[in-house]
């Protein structure tokens, strides 16, 4: 069994929740999408992003191939969106995309904002302004949650990143109707290759549901999530009681190795990275489609989540058993299901489809 304990933001008046008895579901990969060689409706070049049509089909972002792969539920192949080139409905270097509530498919393709129909026709191309988006989730029919990044000068000719989570349109990308979230980074002019850092990476984790915003505003280091309404008004706040878990020297190694090696091949420039020395209190987030919260356990090397309900009641723990392989994958969760790749895949990159062994329910006294 599993001991755990959250608090809402109640001040000295807090009660806590000690959920004793709490249920454990196997998650297990039902089936994997991706093959070394052969059909090369199934080679990936790279997976640059993934997710779950509103009727359950299954998009590839392959930002190699400057295309979107389509497929069934079961992994089956139906079509290819877009592909390289700068004309109509083509790309040149996708980054993300994410597939709105009506089905519209808005991919970043920088400097541009690629528009699609819910088959894959071409719509439109909007040019970004200074707010770029780094991640996605849609909420409604037509908004979408994610993380922005804007370069901005400071009145002392200082260049500063700014970092929000915030709310806008999928047809007007660079109007932000909503700021949840927001931090900024002076940048040095002497460290150009920590500059590309900061301007890349950002601490906060957000997920989103139908009615709630969730932010963990420091996953590395503070286990704590903000609980926000869609107007941007605080709803809760929740603790959850993670301990720090230092890295293993070689945990510290294959870091700073990784990005060393992926950021001087993006730059051409020497990078010189100094991991933290505890893993992560929070790894990623994601909300089902039951709209619970699923939370995962940044100490744990396979990979362990803990799901919640909107009042912030403990539900159950989901893990993949004896999976440490699994600890640096990239796990979406999302009313469409669960799926997972590998950050840094060993030999080729594969998508995987993850399902339950016990079906989840949404009863809060499990």
């Amino acid at each position: 069994m599993i001991s755990i304990f959250l608090c809402l933001s109640c001040g000295d008046e807090c009660d806590d929740r000690d959920s004793r008895n709490v249920s454990i579901d196997t998650l297990y990969i039902a089936s994997s999408i991706g093959i070394e060689t052969g059909d090369s409706n199934y080679v990936f070049g790279s997976i640059s992003d993934f997710d779950h049509a509103p009727d359950g089909r299954i998009l590839v972002l392959d930002n190699l191939n400057c295309c979107i792969f389509v497929y069934s539920q079961a992994g089956e192949f139906i079509k290819r969106i877009g592909g390289p080139g700068s004309g109509p409905g083509e790309m040149q270097i996708p980054a993300l995309f994410e597939i709105l509530g009506n089905g519209t498919i808005c991919v970043k393709d920088q400097p541009f904002w690629y528009r699609y129909d819910s088959e894959g026709n071409f719509i439109s191309s909007i040019h970004l302004g200074g707010s770029v988006p780094m991640s996605m989730i849609s909420v409604g029919t037509e908004n979408i949650v994610g993380i922005r990044s804007e370069l901005d000068f400071l009145e002392t000719g200082e260049l500063h990143v700014i970092k929000s989570i915030a709310l806008w349109n999928g047809t007007t990308p660079d109007t932000i109707e909503t700021v949840y979230f927001q931090q900024e980074y002076l940048l040095n002019p002497n460290d150009i290759p920590n500059n590309v850092m900061k301007m890349d990476l950002f601490s906060a984790t957000v997920a989103a549901g139908e009615d709630r915003v969730y932010v963990a505003p420091s996953p590395t280091d503070m286990p704590v999530i903000y609980c926000y309404r869609f107007d941007g008004s605080i709803a809760d706040t929740l603790y959850l009681p993670y301990a720090e878990v230092p890295k293993s020297p070689q945990e510290i190694e294959e870091e700073k190795l990784l990005v060393e090696l992926t950021y001087s091949q993006g730059t051409n420039m020497t990078m010189v990275w100094e991991p933290l020395p505890n893993r992560p209190m929070i790894r990623c987030m994601g909300v089902d489609g039951l709209n619970n919260l699923w939370v995962q356990r940044g100490a744990e090397l396979s990979p362990t989540f803990d799901i919640f309900d909107t009042a912030g009641n403990l539900l159950y723990t989901a893990g993949l058993p004896d999976r440490e392989d699994a600890y640096n994958w990239r796990f979406d969760i999302s009313p469409g299901g669960i799926m997972a790749t590998p950050k840094d895949p060993e030999f080729y990159p594969l998508l995987h489809i993850i399902d339950h062994r016990v079906p989840p329910t949404n009863k809060s006294d499990m």
